[in-house]
């Protein structure tokens, strides 16, 4: 690039010679020239100065040397306007601070005392009048101060350290952490998948129930998912999790209120059988037990309702029953969401983790120690028996800190991993002092603060080396509770174990995800999270709690539950935060929606899709949006001209009354009428929710029939057999309305190209004949990675007549919706969980097994919300 000018011949460019002269002569004083100079030499002697008189007058004197006092003068003036820059200023860059300035202590050694005298002399602060002392009654502490910012919401005991480094918001009556501030939603997949990830459980609630074994089953069993048989001896022994799901009293199939697990307390009287099975041994009598329900707190209130009432009913058939002997036994109920704190660490490196993070006690049992032993050298939790229990007493983990993760041991010579792990649930492992609330509440308050330990580290000879228990040092009981994050985690008795092992999972479904969950008495959140953090582990908030489940194909909760009150409460606030942000955006850069023909795009309209409300919206099937097709399109901001239904039989009936009492004039209003009451005698069709372990054989089964009739009637015989055996009453709806009101379960796979996103409409194929092959053989090669898009439309996008944006599909082929649809990292592809009619995918497979489409098989459409293209998508059956 040339110079603005080209530079004087004979110039230097360069200022600093410029700069350079202009400070030496600044500094040089004129000197008055002489003359000539004489070639004889001036010799000095003793008397040479006995000629010079006594005194001089001074006026001749300053004349004689007006010459040098003006050089003098000159020079002086030429200083002071040289020095421009403050000694600060003359130092090189490297050398210079910022508070230099101001701050004489910023200046190198050698320069402080002029910098000193360049400062400007500080200036004393007049003094105010002192103000009355306040008493010490009208100060509060810093614990009040918080607990005063707690009056709305609750904060978790690790609520500090996550507000300062994640995005908080308030839920479900707590300050929880949506996902960390930095950008981490890779970083935190890669966690998940190949190192470990720490998540703070405590908002989930504890529901603590006692009492009779025979009366806690019969309480349990009307309101539990009678596909999960959680009083049967696999789970009442309290060696495992039961992963269940709870629903109104006596309701099942309708009114589900959401997944709760139940963990059963350690019987004494259980045993192992030779064949690994656990037994219980007849007692004398109906010994009391004790069983921990943990929920979302979304529907903790629910949860404990429904218990309440279902506890009263059976009371109620106890009383009438004289000749039971339980008849004066009683069942509590406890609350104990402020005495049990959670955390999830997920990922393979969670055992590693554990193992460096916690260090066992002397007191701790002799089985739960080889345990221990064990897990150290296994490189994930898959290996684990699915919601294994273990008890455990550690030390305080701050006592061992900094931690070091364990490696897995190999043998020497052959570096083969260490085999798998062998160990079934037992009462003997599972055994953990943290069910006595005598011994929750002495462990309330750790003995000893950060501040005591540090300073008992700092006597240490060797600094960082860890500090040894001492007789007063706490020792904490915890549970482990072995998580697996994966669609099919309700696994039936009758499962095979290889099924039934943690690391099964269906051909089709993505790997699942493992790790542990820890439950720890109230108080202690904080020393645990402080030392799991420090393992390198990453932690990760709600996002990251609903990314996992995504990746590993399970429904998360609440925002994949249809049919919940949480589910709508979740899209109502959802969908009322979008709509203001997109009120809030121009019209010219925000989507049409009047105009691309969706009438709701901020909430999923599952009566239209149940066929429940047929009213016609001129879109796809969503309900009013309240200003979604404000943005234009076809008929903005005009009237119809053609009444409504109701209208007109409002006006044939006036106009009946008013000119002719003959019915045969106004011949529709009859037919209305007839039309009318033929509704109100149908039955009510209820919305419900279709899942459980073998939904995918009741489906086939369904689909192997000839006609809708016949697929209602074994829909209706499944679910009355589930009900009888659990002591319910028949259900009151018929085979047709619980045929119409079933959702179910699915997962999109995206053929190709393209990513659904949330609230996405899902069509059902309309196409036949040749269209259907050429459109089914594009899709097969896009499955196989052959082709990159496949566009649901007849000409594949790729011909010249082809045309990918042509009119929105039909409305009345609507089947359901994605409720999460975004980029799958693990496949590396687009990706959705949703729920589709059950009616609608039972005729899909009914049309796939008699015209023997193998793969891909259920091909559907796929269209977002923000366009009117749809994409071929293949569609799977998911569970809860």
């Amino acid at each position: 690039m040339t110079g603005k000018r080209p530079a004087p011949s004979g110039e230097s460019r360069d200022s600093k010679p410029h700069k350079r002269q202009k400070t030496r002569d600044a500094r040089t004083i004129a000197v008055q020239g002489t003359g000539p100079c004489r070639s004889e030499t001036i010799k000095f002697t003793a008397d040479s100065l006995t000629g010079l008189p006594g005194s001089i007058d001074v006026e001749k004197f300053a004349e004689a040397r007006t010459f040098e006092i003006g050089a003098m003068q000159t020079a002086m003036q030429n200083t002071r306007d040289d020095s421009s820059k403050r000694v600060f200023q003359t130092l090189p860059r490297h050398l210079r601070r910022r508070t230099a300035s101001h701050d004489v202590r910023r200046v190198p050694l050698r320069l402080r005392v002029k910098a000193r005298a360049e400062m400007d002399p500080v200036k004393k602060k007049k003094k105010l009048k002192a103000l009355a002392k306040r008493g010490k009654g009208g100060d509060i502490g810093r614990t009040e101060k918080l607990k005063k910012r707690q009056r709305e919401k609750t904060w978790l005991e690790t609520h500090i350290w996550h507000a300062k480094r994640m995005k908080m918001e308030n839920l479900w009556g707590y300050r929880l952490a949506l996902h960390p501030t930095e950008k981490s939603f890779r970083p935190s997949h890669r966690a998940a998948v190949h190192g470990s990830i720490l998540q703070d459980v405590s908002y989930f609630g504890t529901l603590e129930m006692k009492g009779p074994i025979t009366l806690l089953k019969k309480v349990l069993s009307l309101c539990c998912d009678p596909q999960v048989p959680c009083g049967s001896s696999r789970y009442t022994f309290g060696g495992r999790l039961c992963d269940t799901h709870i629903y109104q009293v006596g309701a099942y199939p309708f009114d589900i209120i959401g997944p709760c697990a139940l963990l059963w307390k350690p019987d004494d009287t259980s045993t192992l059988a030779p064949s690994g099975e656990t037994t219980i041994a007849p007692s004398k009598s109906d010994g009391h037990r004790v069983v921990w329900l943990r929920c979302h707190p979304g529907i903790f209130d629910a949860m404990h309702r429904a218990i309440v009432e279902s506890t009263t009913t059976i009371f109620q058939k106890v009383s009438s029953q004289t000749s039971q002997s339980y008849q004066e036994s009683e069942i509590e109920i406890a609350d104990l969401r402020k005495e049990i704190n959670a955390f999830e660490i997920i990922g393979p490196k969670a055992n590693q983790v554990l193992a460096g993070a916690l260090k066992l006690t002397k007191e701790a049992e002799l089985a739960s120690r080889k345990v221990w032993r064990t897990l150290k050298d296994l490189r994930s939790t898959a290996s684990v028996p699915r919601g294994m229990v273990l008890g455990l007493k550690v030390h305080d983990p701050r006592l061992s800190f900094p931690p070091v993760n364990e490696k897995p041991s190999e043998e020497k010579d052959h570096p083969i991993p260490a085999p798998a792990f062998t160990i079934s649930p037992s009462p003997d492992i599972s055994k953990s002092r943290l069910w006595d609330e005598a011994v929750r509440d002495a462990v309330r308050k750790p003995k000893y603060k950060k501040k005591d330990l540090d300073h008992r580290r700092s006597k240490n000879l060797v600094p960082g080396t860890r500090l040894r228990p001492i007789q007063d040092d706490n020792r904490v009981d915890i549970i482990l509770i072995q998580r697996t994050i994966s669609p099919s985690a309700m696994v039936s008795t009758a499962t095979k174990p290889h099924k039934g092992s943690a690391s099964y999972s269906s051909p089709n479904s993505q790997p699942p995800l493992h790790g542990w969950t820890i439950l720890l008495p109230a108080g202690w959140s904080m020393p645990f999270f402080s030392t799991l953090t420090h393992t390198g582990t990453r932690v990760g908030g709600i996002r990251e709690h609903q990314t996992q489940h995504f990746e590993a194909s399970a429904p998360h909760f609440p925002r994949d539950y249809v049919t919940t009150l949480a589910y709508e409460a979740f899209w109502t606030k959802r969908g009322e935060e979008e709509k203001a942000k997109w009120e809030r955006t121009p019209k010219a850069k925000r989507v049409p929606y009047g105009a691309i023909g969706i009438r709701s795009p901020w909430r999923a309209d599952w009566e239209v899709v149940l066929g429940i409300d047929t009213s016609d919206g001129g879109g796809d099937g969503h309900r009013g949006g309240g200003g979604a097709g404000d943005d234009g399109g076809d008929g903005e901001g005009l009237i119809p001209t053609q009444p409504p239904q109701a209208m007109e039989d409002i006006l044939h009936a006036m106009l009946g009354d008013g000119e002719s009492n003959d019915q045969e004039e106004h011949p529709r209003s009859e037919e209305q009428t007839t039309k009318r009451e033929t509704e109100q005698s149908e039955p009510i069709v209820r919305p419900w929710l279709l899942h459980g372990h073998d939904v995918q054989t009741l489906l086939d089964d369904m689909a192997r029939t000839e006609t809708a009739e016949e697929s209602a009637a074994i829909l209706f015989k499944r679910v009355s057999t589930l009900r009888e055996k659990k002591g319910l009453e028949s259900i009151s709806t018929s085979p047709e309305a619980l045929m119409k009101g079933g959702l179910v379960p699915v997962r999109i796979r995206i053929c190709g190209r393209g990513t659904p996103g949330d609230l996405g409409a899902i069509y059902r194929n309309d196409l036949t004949g040749e269209d259907e092959v050429k459109w089914r053989e594009e899709a097969s090669r896009a499955m196989k990675g052959k082709r990159k898009e496949v566009w649901a439309d007849h000409g594949m996008g790729d011909g010249d007549d082809a045309n990918p944006l042509d009119a929105a599909p039909d409305p009345s082929s609507i089947m359901g919706y994605i409720t999460s649809g975004h980029f799958s990292l693990q496949l590396g592809k687009g990706y959705g969980l949703g729920s589709v009619s059950l009616p609608r995918l039972v005729e899909i497979m009914r049309k796939d097994m008699k015209e023997g489409w193998k793969y891909p098989c259920k091909l559907v459409k796929v269209r977002s919300r923000e366009g009117v293209m749809c994409r071929a998508a293949c569609l799977e059956i998911n569970s809860l």
